[in-house]
């Protein structure tokens, strides 16, 4: 089996001790870094070179932390005016995708 094969295997079996680990410890590495890390190469080669990726001069790996969850209004202490449809502050959702917040940043 070539490398790129165990990877994928490896990838396919989230649940799996190693690869729990693996996630766990680099969860710990992510928040230990800054929030925008320029790295030297991809983490998941084989998935990067299926969606186009050449280690050569003019690609760019970036790894970019974004907030998770959903956006909350910001109103002076939760004090909205008019009619009680356009009152909510909690239960908004965001525009954008996660994806286009971090390419943006």
């Amino acid at each position: 089996m070539g490398c790129y094969k165990y990877m994928e295997e490896l990838w396919r079996h989230k649940q799996s001790d190693a690869l729990r680990f693996l996630l766990r410890v680099r969860a710990w590495e992510y928040r230990q870094r800054n929030r925008i890390t320029k790295l030297s190469r991809p983490t998941r080669t084989d998935k990067a070179h299926r969606l186009g990726y050449k280690s050569k001069q003019g690609y760019v790996v970036v790894r970019c932390a974004v907030r998770r969850g959903g956006r909350k209004r910001q109103n002076h202490r939760g004090m909205v005016w008019g009619k009680p449809k356009h009152q909510g502050i909690n239960h908004l959702k965001f525009e954008r995708n996660l994806q286009s917040v971090a390419e943006e940043k």
